[in-house]
């Protein structure tokens, strides 16, 4: 079992953006946090303007129409926010 501490945050430590045409897909993410975990495969489009953030689904999660990694609103924010700023440098 892991115990996380109340006040420990999780932070993107680190992005990495390949870019990618093809239709609204504009790039594939990776994001690492608190440089230990590490989510591949987050896909990057820009529909109508604005830039959409898809994280990565096995298999028996699109099946299921659910994700295979679910970030709470917050962690997702900033996970977006950090891809974005990798994006516009």
């Amino acid at each position: 079992m892991i115990k996380i501490e109340n006040n420990k945050t999780i932070d993107v430590t680190e992005v990495r953006i390949r870019r990618i045409s093809s239709n609204n897909l504009i790039a594939i993410a990776s994001v690492t946090l608190n440089d230990e975990l590490i989510i591949n495969d987050i896909y990057v489009s820009n529909i109508d303007g604005a830039i959409v953030i898809k994280m990565p689904n096995s298999e028996f999660a699109t099946k299921n129409r659910q994700y295979s990694i679910v970030p709470q609103q917050k962690l997702f924010h900033k996970i977006k926010s950090a891809i974005i700023e990798k994006i516009n440098a």
